[in-house]
């Protein structure tokens, strides 16, 4: 490829290409749980992060719109995925847990993710993959701190 040509790519360009194509993967592989890509990010979050969330702290940690959560969520519930119940400590305040079904499959639906993983660095140094990590991850911290300054 030419250097004129590599100049012209840009960052927003490869994250979105990678995003739509890693979409497709993880939709391909999850079809069969009947867990759209509106919803596995939030499944994952409780699964493999941190279960016993409360539908705002799931909105912020994932950075997404309380309204897509709120949607997410009762697509979960009504699959059998999740499960509200209140807070002991605020009655206010209830509180999103996975369900056995979801602990049923949660080895394979990690699976995806790290093979999707494995896709995505196969041929990294294991330097490469580092520096890959904290680079896009600083890249987030960036569009947060904007956001956040835009009162967002």
């Amino acid at each position: 490829m030419s250097d004129k040509r590599e100049n012209k790519r840009s960052y927003i360009k490869a994250i979105s290409a990678i995003y739509r194509y890693s979409q497709t993967y993880i939709g391909e592989n999850i079809k069969k749980y009947n867990i759209g890509k509106g919803q596995w990010s939030f499944l994952t979050q409780l699964l493999f992060n941190e279960d016993g969330l409360t539908q705002e702290e799931l909105s912020e940690k994932l950075h997404i719109d309380k309204a897509n959560t709120a949607r997410a969520v009762k697509k979960l519930e009504d699959e059998g995925y999740v499960y509200w119940e209140e807070d002991p400590k605020d009655a206010r305040k209830k509180r999103i847990y996975v369900t056995d079904k979801s602990l049923g499959f949660e080895k394979e639906f990690h699976q995806v993710f790290k093979n999707l993983n494995k896709l995505l660095s196969q041929g990294f140094t294991e330097e490469e993959k580092e520096i890959t990590k904290k680079l896009l991850f600083r890249m987030l911290d960036n569009i947060i701190e904007y956001r956040s300054g835009q009162g967002k």
